[in-house]
């Protein structure tokens, strides 16, 4: 299921208080360390965490805490959905670390991470989202040049990925520089930076489409532009209704949600709604289901009873160059998951945290 402005908020959500922040931001990104975007309650707005494998934070932020935000970016981030809940469903790693790229609200922006700075925790660029088409963006991915890029995740086939240039600051109407077509419902993004690409995992036409398949595609950047030609494009599965876990009458199929690189191999690992594959880059190879969580998850466990589907709904994983990885997987019928998993040794360890949640990767930089 795609959405996440309309459904099933209810949050637990548990203040949390910053420990005293490490200085060197290289030494900390050494470190293995977690970014949680944690959802809004009743009580609090929703927050980013930067925290260790048991779930104690290093460094926390939310609207209470940030700088620099405009009255503008303000009201679509926090202020138009703070009696509905606002959702969180993009925080990421970028700039080396020294910045944030988040997703809450209908506000897509870019925090500065600067612990014991005064500029720590500012806001250096933020558009509003609730508009254009971009209201339910899941993520967005910041390319080297300080082009945002960010989906729309929506139904439409046309301005699926729209580009930001962040030097506007927090002008919250800018228009895009750029706009690539033809992969409705793009859910991730992954900057390529060997090859210069940007990966994206979508579906091919509207999930709620019969006939529907997530797909993979790949575009190249140079001289500050995207390709309109994808250099892959690639069938992760074939068409599957999602009649088990959403009833006869659902209108949804199958779609891609998170992707990752697994580090050391070339290849990025891939979840849809019902299942995980792996795909191979050079070879263009796919695999699929138990093989794939044996090689690269191992001591996964599904989170609550799925029926013939324990794999389905990962909506984040992501992996350090030692094998360590985190994943999140929605409750069975719901959009969302309540906890973090961290896998270690071929073992999961005690889950992280008891609230709404929808990502959770390793703070560090994406590993191939």
């Amino acid at each position: 299921m795609k959405g996440l402005r309309g459904g099933i908020w209810s949050c637990l959500l548990v203040a949390q208080t910053a420990a005293s922040p490490t200085p060197d931001v290289s030494r900390r990104a050494a470190e293995p360390h977690l970014i949680t975007g944690l959802y809004s309650s009743a009580q609090e707005p929703a927050q980013i965490v930067i925290h260790d494998t048991a779930g104690k934070p290093s460094w926390t932020w939310s609207v209470k805490n940030a700088k620099g935000i405009s009255s503008a970016l303000l009201q679509c981030m926090y202020s138009k959905c703070k009696k509905g809940l606002c959702v969180a469903p993009e925080q990421k790693w970028a700039d080396g670390g020294n910045r944030v790229l988040a997703i809450q609200g209908t506000a897509a922006f870019l925090i500065n991470h600067h612990p014991g700075r005064p500029t720590d925790k500012q806001v250096t660029f933020g558009i509003c989202l609730n508009r254009d088409g971009m209201e339910n963006s899941h993520t967005a991915e910041l390319l080297p040049d300080g082009k945002m890029v960010l989906s729309t995740t929506n139904d439409a086939m046309t301005g699926n990925l729209r580009v930001f240039d962040t030097r506007a600051g927090q002008d919250v109407d800018a228009a895009p520089v750029q706009e690539l077509d033809g992969i409705p419902a793009t859910h991730s993004l992954v900057w390529d930076s060997a090859n210069s690409l940007l990966w994206a995992a979508s579906n091919d036409k509207s999930p709620q489409s019969p006939g529907s398949r997530s797909i993979l595609t790949a575009y190249k950047y140079s001289g500050g532009r995207f390709d309109a030609k994808p250099q892959v494009r690639q069938v992760i599965s074939p068409a599957k209704q999602l009649t088990e876990e959403w009833g006869q009458n659902t209108p949804w199929w199958d779609g891609a949600h998170t992707m990752a690189p697994i580090p050391g191999q070339r290849k990025l690992l891939v979840s849809t709604d019902s299942d995980v594959h792996a795909y191979d880059i050079g070879s263009g190879k796919l695999e699929h289901g138990g093989a794939v969580v044996q090689k690269y998850l191992g001591g996964f466990q599904p989170v609550g009873t799925r029926g013939s589907l324990p794999r389905s709904d990962i909506k984040s994983v992501s992996f350090l160059p030692d094998g360590k990885a985190v994943y999140v997987q929605a409750r069975w019928g719901a959009v969302t998951g309540t906890q973090v998993n961290v896998l270690a040794g071929g073992k999961r360890q005690d889950s992280i945290f008891n609230q709404e949640l929808y990502k959770s990767r390793w703070f560090t930089g994406t590993t191939w």
